[in-house]
């Protein structure tokens, strides 16, 4: 999950993989997305898919998917995953948020974990519509807040979400999108993962965490970020 991630976060595709695990292993983002929008046979982009995890998850359940990538190793992994799969409604494809290689109104819902909550985000934001039919619904899953995950977090980090997430006056809500918050978790049941995971991820913070008593996971918010393309009149 990008929004967690520090920026210097390598782009590991074994790195993703644990992270896809660990993070919200109860799928709590796939039940919101349902209650969003029926996902049954929608065509779908997921733009900047990693490895491939969201069309893995979804292939069952949706018509088409898309996953959407510009980083060649994690490129080559979400192919790779998506060949072994099996799952023929699977297409992995290069591509990035400014640039999506599809037609116009080619997709019923956009996935996407690339839009920040920023101004510099807007043409972001206008070529996902492009690509979505009118009715169908750009969703972007970000980081929330208000959670464990905070303490572990560089203090801007956190205080541009609660800015970007206020209810009246936060980034999203200005630009037309609604918010659904995700109670989910961070998975740490396995102490050589956990062990593994935060020292790298959060560096010092991530180990003193792990030095002190600590739950076999962290409290982790984040938010499904939801807007609908007009139907023209």
């Amino acid at each position: 999950m990008r929004s967690i991630l520090p920026a210097w976060t390598d782009t590991d595709a074994a790195l993703h993989a644990r992270l896809g695990e660990a993070i919200d292993p109860d799928r709590k983002v796939l039940g919101a997305l349902e209650r969003i929008t029926p996902i049954s046979g929608k065509r779908i982009a997921d733009v900047g898919t990693g490895i491939g995890h969201y069309p893995m998850l979804l292939a069952r359940r949706a018509g088409r998917t898309y996953g959407i990538e510009s980083d060649p190793e994690l490129l080559v992994a979400a192919r790779r995953r998506a060949s072994s799969s099996h799952q023929p409604n699977i297409r992995i494809v290069e591509g990035h948020a400014g640039s999506l290689p599809l037609r116009d109104g080619a997709v019923d819902i956009v996935l996407s974990s690339h839009i920040d909550p920023d101004d510099a985000s807007l043409p972001a934001v206008a070529e996902a519509f492009r690509v979505i039919r009118p009715g169908g619904r750009l969703i972007v899953i970000g980081y929330y807040g208000r959670d464990d995950v905070a303490a572990l977090l560089e203090p801007e980090v956190v205080a541009h979400a609660r800015d970007a997430t206020q209810r009246r006056t936060g980034w999203w809500l200005r630009n037309g999108f609604k918010i659904k918050v995700v109670h989910a978790r961070l998975d740490l049941g396995d102490q050589v993962t956990a062990h593994e995971l935060l020292p790298r991820l959060y560096g010092d913070r991530g180990r003193a965490h792990l030095m002190g008593p600590h739950r076999p996971y962290l409290r982790l918010n984040l938010g499904l970020y939801h807007r609908e393309k007009a139907v023209s009149a």
